[in-house]
């Protein structure tokens, strides 16, 4: 037995070390990637839930006359949805939405509508 140096731990625990740093780069990009889609998903039955409130208050403000100050709340299998009129003047509604996920993920938004026109005037989401 001549020289022996330690060759074989020094290689073997650079080997491991490099293989973790592997590991540790896969399962970040895993984490980030489902993490993306489970956002991407909610932002779209978001969208979703704030298009059926759209036209429902739509729907009710285009056939009948609406009580002015009250909420209105629905439930469905993907989320809730809310929203309220306010008389702006004789002939324009606002109304206001929101919108909430199973995942409690929300998004409100407000139009104007005129009576007369029979037209959505103003939208603005916040």
């Amino acid at each position: 037995m001549r020289k022996e140096d330690g060759f074989i731990l020094p290689t073997t625990m650079a080997v491991i070390f490099f293989c973790l740093l592997i590991i540790t780069h896969i399962s970040t990009a895993a984490i980030s990637e489902k993490k993306f889609y489970s956002e991407t998903e909610q932002y779209y039955i978001v969208d979703q839930l704030m298009l059926i409130a759209v036209e429902d208050s739509l729907k009710k403000l285009q056939t009948t006359e609406v009580d002015v100050e009250k909420t209105i709340y629905k439930s469905t299998n993907i989320g809730e949805i809310s929203y309220s009129y306010v008389k702006v003047s004789s002939q324009i509604y606002e109304v206001q939405l929101k919108c909430t996920t199973l995942k409690n993920k929300g998004y409100t938004a407000k139009y104007q509508y005129d009576i007369v026109k029979n037209e959505m005037i103003v939208w603005s989401e916040y």
